[in-house]
């Protein structure tokens, strides 16, 4: 008997060891939501893959296993090679055993438009087909947002934004700073974007809430893609860009044709805009806010970022968070895109003898510097 005791509590304590090394799963979310280390994704890959050698019923289990392998791989894409077999596969493979398991599910098109390997209107086929099953999924509306502006669908991108809205997918933070770039702008301006959180918020405010529908977002990235290209151009009254050479198809080529085509219209460009994009013209960009203006001459620019932060920009979310937001580490480290023009500000401040705003405003960059992991920037505030 005493042996039989100890033989259960033995593998009980076995069982309980084994548990707690066991990676628990947990929803994996878009990279433009939240960025985890290639350990992370490791281990997200082996127990989604773990729920479904046990038959899982959920079919999310095949989407966040096939996104865990595309984050492993794109953080370390030879770490993950190394390690290809029983948990880490190739897109192709996963969507291969999915089709198998979840056929014609809505998780099985959104995997399937993913692929890498397929042409864009496979992706667009798919996506469409997702969207008949679940119409205004959170996971399928950046994608339908992409194919509505593709097509310049006015009233299709108005329904998608109002939905996107009361998903509450996208963070309110994103949306503010979005928010305030727009209302910043002079009327009628050409704002350029590269990334996802500089344009699609920007497309929903617009359209969901008429907020600024007269700025024009160009985001260059898509702009190398001709259907996008020609649509925005011509309804916009933009010189047609023919693009034959690929060599062309670079976002500098959007910047060029845009600055030596529009005389009519401000231009802009967002400070989260890699800055070699725009490099040939750096001495004609003037900071003005979250955004860049192109101007041939020179202006005062700190006057406007003055009246900005002053008078137009929303600023209490930097200061104080009330709800769990899983995409906070985003958030933070977007948020770190005032800090060029608190600076600009805190250095005015202070040569104009505005003592009370010049703490004020860099008390406000410290706390978003250390949100943002980029305290290295306060060391230009106590110069």
């Amino acid at each position: 008997m005493k042996t039989s005791m100890k033989l259960i509590l033995g593998l009980l304590l076995t069982a309980f060891s084994l548990q707690g090394f066991a990676q628990k799963p947990e929803p994996v979310y878009s990279v433009i939501r939240q960025i985890r280390d290639f350990e992370w994704y490791e281990q997200q890959a082996k127990a989604w893959k773990q729920e479904i050698d046990r038959g899982t019923k959920d079919k999310m289990a095949w989407v966040y296993f096939f996104k865990a392998n595309r984050y492993a791989r794109f953080k370390d894409e030879k770490k993950w090679e190394s390690k290809l077999g029983s948990y880490f596969m190739t897109q192709d493979k996963i969507i291969k055993l999915a089709e198998k398991a979840i056929p014609n599910s809505f998780e099985c098109y959104f995997l399937k438009a993913n692929d890498d390997a397929a042409g864009s209107g496979s992706g667009e086929s798919n996506i469409l087909k997702a969207q008949a099953l679940r119409p205004y999924d959170p996971l399928i509306l950046p994608w339908l947002m992409n194919y509505y502006q593709f097509k310049n669908d006015k009233a299709n991108i108005e329904i998608l934004s109002k939905k996107w809205l009361e998903s509450n997918e996208m963070p309110q933070e994103i949306l503010t700073t979005a928010y305030n770039n727009l209302v910043s702008l002079e009327p009628n301006a050409i704002l350029l974007t590269n990334g996802d959180n500089d344009t699609y918020p920007y497309w929903v405010l617009q359209n969901g809430q008429n907020i600024r529908p007269d700025v024009m977002i160009l985001n260059i990235s898509l702009s190398v893609i001709d259907s996008y290209r020609e649509i925005l151009f011509k309804s916009n009254n933009i010189a047609a860009l023919n693009i034959t050479n690929g060599s062309d198809r670079r976002s500098e080529t959007i910047i060029k044709h845009i600055v030596e085509n529009v005389q009519d219209r401000p231009i802009y460009v967002s400070v989260f805009t890699d800055q070699d994009v725009y490099k040939s013209y750096a001495d004609k960009m003037y900071l003005v806010g979250l955004s860049y203006k192109y101007s041939k001459e020179p202006f005062d620019n700190l006057a406007v970022i003055r009246n900005n932060v002053e008078n137009k920009y929303l600023l209490d979310f930097l200061k104080h968070g009330f709800y769990n937001n899983y995409a906070q580490a985003v958030v933070n480290q977007m948020s770190t895109g005032y800090l060029a023009i608190f600076l600009k500000l805190y250095e005015h401040y202070t040569a104009s003898g505005e003592t009370v705003k010049a703490q004020k405003i860099k008390e406000l960059a410290k706390l978003v510097a250390e949100k943002g992991n980029t305290t290295e920037w306060m060391k230009y505030f106590e110069k």
